[in-house]
């Protein structure tokens, strides 16, 4: 009788085993692909974010006006990013301090008139300025 039911009885250890190989060789396939395309992947998806109108988050921190010169600050995400490159529009790139990025527009005519801050990073942020 052992013997009958011993063809439909399943084989304890050894299909345990089988399943582990089989686990760990489709872990170390997924890990390889992912090593080789997660860098790809996650460029599509930052573009896609900045394509819907993500990405950064410029705060123009103060845009003091003083017949016709504007001082300019500016952050990017709350503070400064080497990697992103800001630029006014009147005035053109700001310049990179500790904390923040800096830019004095001279010669603004035609005040009452607004700044725009582009990010390279893509984002941007607009004020007002003037008398």
């Amino acid at each position: 009788m052992k013997r009958f039911f011993s063809k439909y009885l399943p084989q304890e250890g050894q299909g345990l085993v089988e399943y582990a190989l089989l686990l760990v060789l489709v872990s170390v396939v997924v890990l390889g692909i992912l090593m080789v395309l997660g860098p790809t992947v996650g460029n599509v998806f930052t573009d896609v974010i900045n394509a819907l109108g993500g990405g950064s988050n410029i705060t123009i921190t103060k845009a003091n006006y003083d017949s016709g010169t504007v001082h300019l600050d500016a952050t990017v995400d709350g503070g400064y990013d080497p990697s992103v490159t800001l630029t006014a529009s009147p005035g053109g790139v700001m310049e990179a301090r500790k904390d923040h990025y800096h830019r004095i527009v001279r010669n603004l005519s035609g005040c009452p008139c607004t700044i725009t801050v582009t990010s390279s990073a893509g984002g941007s942020a607009t004020v007002r300025v003037g008398p």
